[in-house]
């Protein structure tokens, strides 16, 4: 049972912070929390925890940032149910997802994020013992390059998850996103909305700004006009997806070629990535780079399903040059139905609504596997493999 203070207060451990930022705690916490009155050194802050069973572990990033990580990865295995904050004096981008890698669910900059520590602070007391099981899945959907079918996959997957669960499909491309025109919607809110409100984003508030679609989908779109805009925060984003994630049992990310920090901080948090190539040299180069990527950042593989789009029998590429040279099992592939595929976009209709006989609203339907049972890949035969069609490229 976890150790608590007066009722309705969080019994608070204090790690790695100075003294400008125990005040700036002590300032917005108030009586919402049992505060030490010191901060420990990091060394100390497993025994420490071990010991007072607090609900919530601060964890300062600035005075040593590789100790933090160390720290927040100790505390979430001897301790997963407490909840791990990191505080910062600025919104690092490496930092924020260090940070989610290594365990922590929050990333406060003070005084800024004031709120959203008294509201991380406030969960850690009220929620239930088994929250972790009821928040949904996030999956990162990404194109090896523009044009390789990642939208069209999102909303296409989400319908077939819709008749059993709640779905929702987030567009995170900030500069061409269509989502919304995919599916023939016409949002009255938009992503820019939501994160110009994130002050006060709730499930309520989340509920609001989606757009809905008779499968039932729901659409957090971009806005109808292509405005300038300042770039989105990792933060920002991970609270967007935070909130998602308890609102919806599976929330689809499209996040489209763009790699900019919205993307990357999904990228990092989200429980599966889909990347989506062509069988082609250019697509397939183009995954093997974002693949690299993935690494540099501390992605696991077994978190990524590779996914062939546009694929036919007389494909540049087959599965087994695809497979050899990005070290990587096709989880799925979807059959290029162009016609199909094409009258689906052009009338904005999902692709079973076209043809319900089209192989690739089949192949949709098959890939439920792979989000639902986390299956790591669907049984494909294809007899005529041809192999190291690639290799002059990779090496």
């Amino acid at each position: 049972m976890r150790s608590l203070g007066a009722r309705g207060t969080a019994n608070v451990l204090i790690v790695g912070c100075d003294r400008a930022q125990m005040g700036a705690i002590r300032e917005t916490l108030g009586a919402d929390a049992v505060l030490p009155t010191a901060s420990i050194a990091y060394e100390q802050a497993l025994t420490d925890a071990r010991r007072g069973r607090p609900n919530v572990v601060l964890v300062g990033f600035d005075e040593d940032f590789e100790e933090a990580v160390r720290v927040g990865a100790d505390l979430t295995q001897a301790l997963p149910a407490a909840t791990l904050v990191a505080l910062s004096k600025g919104s690092e981008p490496d930092q924020i997802r260090a940070a989610m890698r290594s365990g922590y669910r929050e990333f406060v900059v003070l005084p800024d994020d004031g709120e959203l520590l008294r509201h991380a602070v406030h969960e850690a007391v009220y929620s239930n013992a088994d929250e972790d099981e009821e928040r949904g899945e996030v999956i990162a959907i990404c194109s090896s390059k523009g044009g390789a079918g990642a939208t069209s996959l999102a909303i296409n997957l989400a319908a077939e998850l819709c008749p059993v669960h709640r779905v929702l499909v987030a567009d995170l491309n900030f500069s061409m996103g269509d989502v919304a025109s995919f599916l023939d919607l016409r949002p009255a809110r938009s992503i820019e909305d939501v994160l110009q409100d994130l002050d006060r984003l709730d499930e309520r508030v989340l509920a609001g700004s989606v757009a809905v679609h008779p499968s039932k989908v729901h659409v957090l779109a971009q806005p109808n006009e292509i405005d300038e805009h300042e770039e989105v925060r990792g933060d920002q984003i991970l609270r967007l997806l935070q909130i998602a994630a308890a609102s919806y049992q599976y929330c689809l990310i499209d996040c489209g070629v763009a790699l900019d920090e919205a993307t990357l901080t999904t990228i990092t948090v989200s429980d599966l990535i889909f990347l989506v190539t062509n069988p082609d040299v250019p697509a397939v180069k183009n995954a093997w780079r974002r693949l690299q990527l993935f690494e540099r950042i501390g992605i696991e593989k077994d978190r990524i399903r590779l996914i062939v789009n546009r694929w036919d029998k007389r494909s540049q590429l087959s599965n087994a040059d695809i497979e050899k040279n990005l070290g990587l099992r096709v989880a799925a592939r979807v059959e290029n139905d162009w016609k199909t595929l094409a009258q689906a976009v052009n009338e904005g209709r999902l692709v079973r609504d076209v043809s319900k006989r089209s192989p690739a609203a089949r192949d949709y339907s098959a890939m439920v596997a792979l989000v639902t049972d986390h299956e790591e890949f669907i049984e494909i035969d294809d007899k005529k493999e041809r192999g190291g069609a690639l290799n002059w490229l990779f090496n």
